[in-house]
């Protein structure tokens, strides 16, 4: 199976080339955990690599995400000026709608942040689409139609052949019963683990499936560097 590079080396080694071209993955995880980041070492490889990519926010202000992906050296602004990347921010969207529909007292229910509506204008030559983050739509739906959501926006994906990248917060994930994760073609999972005694905390990335990849089975130490994400030593 034809893969595209995460943007991180020892994650390409781990996955045997990378995400698989044109599958949809999620990545979930704590807080802080580097879901957001996995996320940007994808856009930015993917982006030196010619292909174009659309970064879909739902929670984040365009400009902190910039600043983030700047702060590890993984500027994504060359991107945007050059066409590579698009950014689709429903959360500014629908900040401005709140203030729209306030100004004319047609209240808050007025407003829709649905992902569906960016995703069906897209064009069809976009090869990367990361979505940050699907956790919105446990707070908007219920189980069935955050099934029905996630499995609309997944053929849409797919009939259009975009390796995408689908992040979501433990929380949401755990409150959907983990509907996403069998959904999904690929899941990974980042993990931490607090030592009390000493004050540190130990980071961990874990591919808990991939399908028709040969993947380890196995928990892999990882650290956040002022250069992004590195991949340290893999454990059984």
């Amino acid at each position: 199976m034809e893969s595209l590079s995460t943007g991180i080396k020892g994650l390409d080694v781990l996955m045997d080339g990378g995400y698989p071209k044109g599958k949809g993955i999620l990545i979930t995880g704590p807080p802080g955990a580097g879901k957001t980041i996995l996320g940007l070492h994808f856009l930015h490889r993917s982006c030196q690599e010619g292909r174009r990519c659309i970064l879909i926010l739902t929670r984040e202000l365009t400009e902190d995400i910039l600043s983030q992906a700047r702060s590890i050296k993984l500027d994504l602004e060359p991107f945007l000026e050059s066409g590579l990347l698009s950014i689709r921010n429903v959360f500014e969207d629908k900040m401005n709608k709140i203030k729209f529909v306030s100004k004319f007292g047609k209240g808050l229910c007025s407003v829709d942040a649905d992902i569906i509506e960016y995703l069906s204008a897209m064009s069809s030559e976009v090869d990367v689409v990361v979505i940050d983050t699907i956790g919105v739509l446990a707070i908007n739906y219920d189980i069935k139609e955050f099934a029905d959501e996630f499995s609309s926006i997944s053929i849409i994906l797919l009939k259009n052949e975009c390796t995408s990248l689908f992040i979501m917060d433990e929380d949401s994930y755990n409150l959907t019963h983990r509907l996403a994760g069998y959904m999904a073609f690929g899941l990974i999972r980042l993990m931490s683990q607090e030592n009390f005694s000493s004050g540190k905390t130990k980071q961990y990335i874990y591919i808990e499936k991939m399908r028709e990849k040969t993947v380890p089975v196995k928990y892999s130490l990882f650290d956040i560097t002022p250069e992004g994400m590195r991949i340290i030593i893999s454990m059984k």
